[in-house]
């Protein structure tokens, strides 16, 4: 049978047990599978043939690959898949569609995203519900903007993180204001790495030698 809707499709295909018969008539269906809706749709039943779903992965926009890579319900091959074609897509996106993705997009390509350079990307990632603290860790130790550290240093989920305050402290492209901020919360070895660090100012070693010794006095 074929003529359907998008509409009619769509409600079909969101019966997990859909029959066979119905299945293979939407694939067959091209008027059908011209709405991108319906091929998204298509590609995350777990009833659909596995090689018809990594083909039309590759037909979708990148939203509606973020959607499947976020998907736990789709077939972990799918996913992969979906994050493979947005990760090919990435150096192409513009900063904004960054931006977007890395807000809700699956750990598969969030994995690549966390060491985007522009900040603004970085906050979507730390609001991100599949971010880890391991993920927050890497960003914070691989950033060279001054201006990502602030963003990890201000975030009240994130910071309070022993991991994450000591990634951001050794981390010497963070500005002095925001490194002598931290100093309080510091442990002690990222008070007695951040002192005996050639690459801290002497400003901040000689603050973080200030804070050590009041620690162990008061031991």
């Amino acid at each position: 049978m074929s003529g359907r809707t998008e509409g009619e499709c769509l409600r079909l295909l969101r019966r997990a047990n859909l029959s066979e018969e119905t299945l293979q008539e939407i694939l067959g269906d091209r008027a059908a599978r011209k709405f991108h809706a319906v091929r998204m749709a298509l590609a995350a039943h777990p009833r659909t043939p596995r090689t018809d779903a990594l083909a039309l992965v590759a037909t979708l926009f990148w939203r509606d690959l973020a959607h499947l890579s976020a998907n736990s319900r789709v077939h972990p091959a799918i996913r992969r898949a979906a994050d493979q074609d947005l990760l090919r897509r990435l150096p192409e996106m513009a900063v904004s569609e960054r931006i977007d993705l890395a807000r809700n997009v699956g750990r598969g390509t969030l994995m690549q995203l966390r060491f985007d350079e522009d900040p603004r990307v970085i906050a979507s990632v730390l609001e991100n519900r599949f971010t880890t603290e391991p993920d927050v860790v890497q960003a914070a130790a691989k950033a060279r903007e001054p201006a990502i550290l602030e963003l990890i240093a201000a975030h009240p989920r994130w910071i309070v993180r022993s991991a994450v305050r000591s990634a951001v402290l050794r981390n010497t492209a963070l500005p002095r204001a925001v490194a002598l901020g931290l100093l309080s919360r510091a442990t002690l070895d990222d008070l007695r790495g951040i002192r005996d660090s050639p690459g801290s100012s002497a400003l901040l070693r000689a603050c973080a030698e200030r804070v050590l010794a009041k620690r162990q006095a008061a031991v």
